[in-house]
């Protein structure tokens, strides 16, 4: 099977709710570092897995609420529908510096430069593991993984015979239903599911309450072994929404602001096929491509995108070496339309190109010891021209309970159309009137990092494993909001006075921190993962720069601390017992302090076949407010609950 959606540690549903060992957790093969199977615990990254069984027993019900878990990951809902998220820093709304795949297939929009989170879902169900990787990624996965990769993978078709349904609701998780059938025989398996939900608006001090989700999704996966040395993987999905949208729109004549409320819709439809072949040699070969279909329509644009992708990967084992090669290209025609004079993208017909190559080799200087990791990815992009994307790793492995490993990476974040064709007015003080003008000229330049990392992971005697990770990044070349002089327009229609601000490379920053992480197994009921984050950023303005905003939001916008504690009870006559507790310091650009919450989650086997589940979420207090972003007062995320069945067979 293609090493993008490998199931090397599935389990049946039956089984959804097992926890696996500690030796086992340590010996999953995950893909997310090499694009070929490494052992989790001897990866030379700072690297979280989530479990099929972690993710089950999370009781979340959507993508941003498990990756809360990962460590280093800061995860704040701005409302009902949305969420920015940052891994070591740089969060927002959009996740600019995170790159995000599902099986392989990357949902970063090259439009405002990021990922919609309210487009994103996935069978909870059917998901093997999510690989979060803090720190660069860009050797493998291109541009736009700077701080991070999540690679949400699901499981093979021949892991989900049989019949599936669940449904619940509550008080925010109004209702839910969700339901997959699976079958075949020998070598070809399928699956087919769909699913739907809404939900509720979150707590607003004004009442007014705008941010009502619903969204539907249905999709298919066939895996089939057409021989003994071929496999292929066919999958796709079609899905479609509409969420609560709050906006301030400016117009020109006559110079209003106006806050308008009413729903934001969105559509897509993917087709994907993976096809891997192993040879006689031992080499493989890996093609991956598909087509991503996007429609989106908020209440100041619309865009239509197709997107066309192409993956060639060959893995070729030799001696010492571990050498990886491969060649990409990805087309994405998209089509603005403008709904607002005052927001516009010129042309509104573009096509965004990334051709790209890569070339890694893991060397073994001391077998099942030490190994050496170089490679380089070489990207040329539409609005970016060309880059490289070096890293040197090294992993050192003494003995089978203890690995140290240290990196050395360059990652860079392209230009998107938003700096390149946008004009973007808004009303300042109406009684002149003063608009100020967000302009994308084209001559913005790829912002640039160099990641320094070091980490080590360790048994603690037979019943934990300890993970460090500490990282100093420096970045180069930050977006920055440079003013020019103003100017007078008298068209279209009334006259005005315009102050541009362009989009520039005028900041500089330095992020230090680190992350720990333990796993302990207490007792055979009981497991508990402490973990805790650490990020200081530091921002300043370049010599030329005029930039009067940029510097606070970087260092005010993401938490400086993060601690959770996950504790699992195995308990009798089929009781399981989850607990959570998180801990997010202040976020300070925001208007957010610190607040602590709580989850817990029970559920019963009644019987085979059903599972009865109840979840209480952000129990501590009765709402707490987490990311600004929409304009009127924060929105508060409520204290919720839901009862869930589930059916096998």
């Amino acid at each position: 099977m293609p090493a993008v959606a490998q199931q090397t540690a599935s389990s049946s549903d039956s089984d959804a709710l097992k926890q696996l060992s500690l030796e086992q957790l340590s010996a999953i093969q995950i893909t997310s570092v090499n694009k070929e199977p490494v052992t989790a615990f001897r990866t030379p990254a700072a690297i979280t897995v989530m479990t099929s069984a972690d993710i089950r027993r999370s009781g979340a019900r959507n993508l941003p609420d498990l990756l809360r878990l990962a460590p280093g990951v800061n995860v704040a809902q701005s409302n009902s529908s949305e969420w920015a998220i940052g891994i070591r820093g740089f969060q927002n709304e959009l996740s600019k510096s995170v790159l995000v795949l599902i099986d392989g297939r990357s949902v970063y929009t090259p439009l405002f430069a990021g990922v919609y989170w309210d487009m994103q879902d996935v069978l909870i169900e059917d998901i093997d593991r999510i690989e979060v990787i803090r720190g660069p990624g860009g050797t493998i996965w291109g541009s736009n993984a700077v701080n991070g990769v999540i690679n949400i993978i699901t499981k093979s078709a021949r892991d989900t015979h049989g019949s599936m349904i669940s449904s619940g609701g509550g008080n925010v998780e109004q209702g839910f239903l969700n339901w997959r059938y699976g079958g075949g025989k020998g070598e070809l398996n399928y699956r087919i599911y769909g699913k739907g939900f809404t939900r509720a608006p979150q707590l607003h001090a004004d009442a007014r309450n705008w941010d009502d989700w619903r969204r539907t999704q249905a999709g298919f996966r066939i895996d089939w072994r057409t021989s003994e040395r071929d496999e292929l993987t066919i999958q796709g999905d079609a899905y479609g929404g509409e969420a609560g949208q709050k906006l301030q729109l400016s117009t020109f004549s006559p110079p209003t602001i106006t806050v308008a409320e009413a729903d934001k819709n969105f559509n897509g439809q993917n087709l994907m096929l993976a096809w891997r072949h192993l040879f006689a040699s031992g080499s493989d070969l890996q093609i991956r491509t598909f087509f991503d279909r996007t429609g989106r329509q908020e209440l100041n644009y619309r865009e239509n995108r197709n997107t066309f992708d192409f993956d060639l990967i060959h893995h070729i084992p030799w001696k010492r070496h571990n050498v990886s090669w491969g060649l990409g290209a990805r087309v994405s025609p998209s089509h603005f339309f403008q709904t607002l004079p005052t927001v516009n993208f010129i042309p509104h017909t573009q096509t965004y190109n990334i051709f790209s190559a890569f070339v890694q080799d893991d060397l073994a200087l001391v077998r099942d010891r030490l190994s050496l990791t170089i490679g380089s990815k070489f990207e040329h992009t539409t609005f970016s021209g060309f880059n490289a994307q070096p890293s040197v790793r090294l992993n050192w492995t003494p003995t089978r309970r203890y690995t140290v490993w240290a990196a050395v990476t360059r990652a860079v974040r392209t230009a998107s159309r938003i700096e390149d064709g946008f004009n973007f007015s808004f009303l300042a003080q109406p009684t002149l009137p003063l608009y100020l003008r967000l302009i994308g000229d084209g001559k913005f330049t790829p912002e640039q990092m160099m990641g320094y990392e070091f980490g080590h992971r360790n048994y603690i005697g037979s019943h934990g494993i300890l993970s460090v990770s500490v990282f100093h990044n420096r970045y180069d070349d930050l977006l920055s909001v440079e003013s020019g002089p103003p100017t007078v327009e008298t068209e279209p229609a009334a006259t005005r006075l315009v102050l541009p601000l362009f989009l520039r490379n005028g900041v500089l920053a330095n992020g230090t921190g680190g992350e720990v992480a333990m796993l302990w197994d207490l007792t055979k009921w009981l497991r508990v993962r402490p973990s805790y984050s650490l990020i200081f950023l530091d921002a300043k303005r370049a010599a030329f720069s005029n930039d009067a905003s940029t510097v606070g939001q970087l260092e005010g916008d993401t938490a400086q601390h993060k601690a959770v504690v996950q504790a699992s009870f195995t308990l009798p006559k089929r009781f399981d017992l989850d607990m959570f507790y998180r801990y997010v310091s202040s976020v300070p650009n925001q208007r957010v302090p610190s607040y602590s919450t709580g989850d817990v989650r029970l559920s019963r086997r009644l019987g085979e076949h059903l599972e009865i589940e109840v979840v209480g979420r952000n129990l501590l207090q009765p709402s707490h407010v987490e990311y600004g972003g929409s304009p009127g007062p924060l929105v508060g995320i409520r204290r919720s609950g839901y009862l869930s069945l589930t059916w096998n067979q």
